[in-house]
C-alpha cells in the first residue's frame, strides 16, 4: 500500500467541495462524508489506478492523505501525485483572489460564505471533454445519468481492498469502438452520440493530440478544438476550466452563470453574453474562480442553505 501526504495551500474547505458535489454529481467519485474521504480513479497511461483520499487538518492547516494498492514505479508515483495536486488545485493561493473579490460589495460575502472552495478538476482531458459534450443543453442530473451509462458500458472496473470499486472512465479507444446505436440505446441523442464517438476517433487516429494542449494558449486551444463537429467555444472553455484548471476563463454563454449574476447583482433583466463579458473584465486574471463562486451561490440556493446576501 502506498501512503503519501500532500500539504494543501490554505484555506482549503473539503466541506464546501462535498457540498458542491451534491448539486454536481460525479459518478467517478465515491464520497464518505463521515470519514472526510473520497475515492476516484486516475489513469497512469492507460492503466486505471484507484486512489483513496482523506482530508486532514483544518481549513487553515489542510492536508490530503492518499493511498493506493497499486504498485507504482517512482516515475509513475510522481506522475500520480502531480495529477492529484492538479485535480484538487492544491497549490492555488485563494488569498490573492479574495483580496480582489472584496473590491466588489456584491461578491465580498462569497469570500466568507464559501471560504476555501476551489475547483476539483476532472482526472483527464478526454474524460472532461466527453462529460462536457454529454452535458450540453441538458440538466446536471440527466447528464450524470448518461455519463454513468457510458462508463458502465465501456469503462474498466477497478477493485479496492474491500472488494468494492469504481468503474474507470472509458479510454478513447474503448469509446471509438462504440457505434451510435450503442449510445442511442442508453438514451443519448443521435447528435450527442455522434459527437462523442467522433471525438474519440479523432484522438485514436491522431487528428487530435490532447497532450499538445498543454503547450498552447487558450485561444489556440479554442481554435484547435472548435474545428471538430459538435464542439463550440463554451465546450472548450469548460475543458480549459474543469480539465486544465486555467484560472481566467469566462463561459459567458453558461445559463447557471447568468442566473447567479442576476441574483448577486440584483438585476431586473437577464444579461446577454456581451454584458457578462463586460462585467467579467474586472474579474481578470481570476475569472474561472469568480465563476466558481457565482455558481456555488446558485448551488447553495438550490440546496436551500441559509444564504443571505
Amino acid at each position: 500500500m502506498n501512503y503519501r501526504i500532500i500539504p494543501l495551500t490554505p484555506p482549503y474547505s473539503f466541506d464546501r467541495l462535498l457540498r458542491r458535489l451534491e448539486t454536481h454529481p460525479d459518478t467517478q467519485i465515491r464520497v464518505n462524508k463521515e470519514k472526510n474521504s473520497l475515492e476516484r480513479v486516475f489513469r497512469i497511461g492507460l492503466r486505471p489506478v484507484l486512489v483513496h483520499m482523506k482530508f486532514m487538518g483544518s481549513l487553515e492547516e489542510p492536508a490530503l492523505h492518499y493511498e493506493t494498492q497499486a504498485i507504482l514505479s517512482a516515475t509513475d508515483q510522481q506522475l500520480l501525485e502531480k495529477m492529484i495536486r492538479r485535480t484538487f488545485c492544491a497549490d492555488l493561493d485563494l488569498s490573492v483572489i479574495y483580496e480582489q473579490m472584496r473590491e466588489e460589495s456584491e461578491l465580498a460575502i462569497l469570500t466568507e460564505r464559501f471560504r476555501g472552495l476551489r475547483l476539483m478538476l476532472d482526472a483527464d482531458l478526454f474524460q472532461c471533454m466527453v462529460k462536457t459534450i454529454i452535458g450540453q443543453q441538458i440538466n446536471l442530473t440527466f447528464a450524470a445519468n448518461l455519463t454513468e451509462r457510458l462508463v458502465t458500458l465501456a469503462g474498466d472496473p477497478v477493485e479496492n481492498q474491500n472488494g468494492g470499486g469504481i468503474i474507470a472512465f472509458p479510454t478513447p479507444d474503448a469509446v471509438a469502438r462504440l457505434t451510435v446505436e450503442d449510445l442511442r440505446t442508453l438514451q443519448f441523442s443521435q447528435r450527442k452520440a455522434e459527437y462523442i464517438i467522433d471525438f474519440a476517433r479523432a484522438i485514436v487516429n491522431g487528428t487530435v493530440d490532447l497532450e499538445r494542449l498543454w503547450t498552447m494558449s487558450d485561444e489556440e486551444i479554442i481554435t484547435y478544438l472548435t474545428s471538430l463537429r459538435g464542439i463550440g467555444r463554451w465546450t472548450v472553455e469548460c475543458l480549459l476550466m474543469f480539465g486544465m484548471g486555467h484560472p481566467d476563463l469566462l463561459p459567458a454563454a453558461d445559463i447557471g452563470l447568468r442566473n447567479g449574476i442576476i441574483h448577486l447583482y440584483g438585476m431586473n433583466s437577464k444579461p446577454n453574453e456581451n454584458d457578462i463579458r463586460k462585467l467579467g473584465e474586472k474579474w481578470a486574471p481570476w475569472r474561472s474562480i469568480y465563476c466558481l463562486y457565482v455558481w456555488e451561490a446558485v448551488g447553495a440556493i438550490k440546496r436551500k442553505e441559509v444564504f443571505d446576501l
